[in-house]
């Protein structure tokens, strides 16, 4: 299942490109649509449920809850960053779950990539490839 332009806003409205300086990767320049295609492909049922649905909720939901018509693709970012934040901040519980669930994975996805990785200085991980190059060159 490919993401729509819904769930593009959605997720560019978390993560966007060059929003801190210090990270100048989107979510989709992370390689979002590969880990995505991957996820739906082996994540549990109700993992990929709680996405698709966090998603949904986020584009048609949200707006409702700062006076805006649906969908969340007819506003600007920071009409957008407010929906969002009206979600995660929402009185109703699941809401606010959805929101959880929506970046939990949102972040599985965009840590996945090593450009991002390498970004915020985290370590190389034991299977990296670049982490074999690395110590057969020390042996050399």
């Amino acid at each position: 299942m490919s993401l729509n332009a819904q769930d593009r806003a959605v997720l560019t409205t978390l993560l966007p490109s060059g929003a801190p300086r210090d990270l100048p990767f989107g979510i989709f320049d992370a390689g979002f649509e590969a880990f995505h295609e991957d996820f739906t492909r082996t994540a549990g049922l109700p993992l990929r449920f709680g996405f698709g649905a966090a998603l949904f909720a986020a584009a048609w939901l949200a707006p409702l809850l700062v006076g805006l018509l649906p969908p969340i693709t007819w506003y600007d970012r920071p009409n957008r960053e407010r929906v969002l934040s009206a979600m995660a901040g929402s009185r109703f519980y699941v809401l606010r779950q959805a929101m959880l669930v929506l970046k939990a994975v949102s972040c599985f996805g965009y840590g996945a990539d090593t450009a991002v990785r390498d970004a915020v200085g985290f370590p190389m991980q034991h299977d990296d490839p670049r982490a074999a190059a690395e110590s057969s060159k020390l042996k050399a």
